[in-house]
């Protein structure tokens, strides 16, 4: 019996990992010092400030438009209500159709749930990113005009293809952009292909607030609407920068405020993160790369490459299993929790990801995604947050593949 199997066979063995690949980002002291005067002045609520200059959500609204090179953003409580606030924008009623993707995160159909839309699950490829044939396909046998595009993971379809298709048929796309930090197609950043985009603040993503979303877009009248959709009522509007009071008082008390707003705590938290994201997608990168290079010649592992035109931010790493039952892949994951590594198949175990979990929408029974099914079932995910650095990728490596090793021999 090797070392290895004896680490995992017998009882208080040891694992060589000795760090959690997992593990969040920490906020930037000058954040938590933010959070704390605002917390001890009791300005918690976004709209106590009486200026924009004064807000912590105005100004982040600022800073992370400047960053995405959007004329405007809306700092609001999860990319879920950023996604219900911009079906609302777009018109969209109760039983209307509304283009997804078939592998995605369950806050998607459920924000096209909240708005009482009905999804049209579009295919992914096996790099699990929209496929833009069956796009063109469901438009066509749905009548759907608005396309919620996730690009879950931050994979990136073929946004060329994709474009082709919003304008051939009209839609109105919506980038959720949850996963898209500093993620861009032919040099332009997602997030700047839609009428409106959303992004999330969750502690897993890009910018890390425990909780928060973004809309983002260039649209006037867009912006207006969303401020007063999040909860921008008896003329509050005026703390936010670029808005045109006419249209704010045109609008006021014809469209419902949700109360989705961002708290001063949440956006205190987040202003000091912008400036790093630059820093934290080189980290990213280094280690994807240096990852990928030690395992794409694995005989039981596959990392699909992504288009050449597109960038990644790389804060994860998905490859699928080959070669291996059920039971093997299952026990893999099993194992690795075991060695310290905590990763997940897509497409087993009741996992979020799954479509066929979302037994919340009607006839989800009925609907057939071979594809992405069969992108999702041995589909492994994990997570490289930018605390690791090269020499925790020479760990995982060789945990993975002694850990394969071990699943496919036992």
């Amino acid at each position: 019996m090797s070392d290895f199997n004896r680490r995992l066979v017998v009882e208080g063995g040891e694992s060589i990992v000795d760090f959690n690949s997992k593990a969040f980002k920490a906020v930037p002291e000058s954040g938590i010092e933010d959070a704390v005067a605002t917390m001890r002045a009791g300005t918690m609520y976004r709209y106590q400030p009486k200026k924009a200059e004064d807000s912590h959500v105005s100004l982040f609204e600022k800073e992370f438009a400047a960053h995405l090179g959007s004329n405007f953003a809306l700092g609001v409580n999860s990319c879920g209500a950023a996604m219900f606030i911009a079906l609302n924008i777009a018109g969209v009623k109760p039983g209307d159709k509304v283009l997804s993707n078939g592998f995605t995160f369950t806050a998607v159909p459920s924000a096209i749930h909240h708005a009482r839309a009905e999804p049209v699950f579009v295919e992914s490829n096996m790099e699990w990113g929209l496929d833009a044939e069956d796009l063109e396909n469901k438009v066509k046998e749905s009548g759907a005009k608005v396309l919620l595009l996730s690009y879950m993971r931050g994979h990136v379809p073929n946004m060329d293809a994709i474009m082709a298709v919003v304008k051939r048929h009209d839609l109105y796309l919506i980038e959720d952009c949850a996963h898209a930090y500093m993620t861009f197609w032919n040099g332009v950043k997602l997030g700047k292909f839609g009428r409106i985009a959303c992004f999330s603040t969750q502690s897993s993503k890009g910018l890390s607030s425990g909780e928060g979303g973004i809309l983002a877009t260039d649209d006037i009248e867009i912006a207006s609407k969303a401020l007063i959709y999040a909860g921008a009522y008896e003329k509050r509007w005026n703390r936010h920068f670029g808005i045109d009071e006419e249209m704010m008082t045109n609008l006021q008390n014809l469209i419902p405020g949700y109360s989705m707003r961002m708290t001063e705590i949440c956006a205190a938290l987040l202003r000091p993160q912008i400036p790093r994201l630059v820093e934290i997608n080189e980290i990213h990168r280094q280690n994807y790369f240096y990852l990928e290079g030690l395992l794409e010649n694995h005989l039981n592992i596959e990392i699909p490459k992504p288009f050449p035109e597109v960038e990644m931010f790389c804060d994860t790493m998905q490859f699928h299993l080959r070669g291996l039952t059920r039971k093997q892949a299952d026990r893999f994951i099993e194992v690795m929790s075991l060695e310290g590594i905590d990763m997940q198949i897509f497409g087993v175990q009741r996992n979020a990801r799954d479509f066929r979990e979302w037994q919340f929408l009607k006839d989800i029974e009925a609907v057939e995604l071979p594809v992405t099914v069969e992108a999702i079932e041995f589909a492994c995910d994990l997570s490289l947050q930018p605390h690791l650095n090269t020499s925790h990728m020479d760990v995982i490596a060789q945990v993975i593949c002694e850990v394969l090793a071990f699943v496919v021999k036992d």
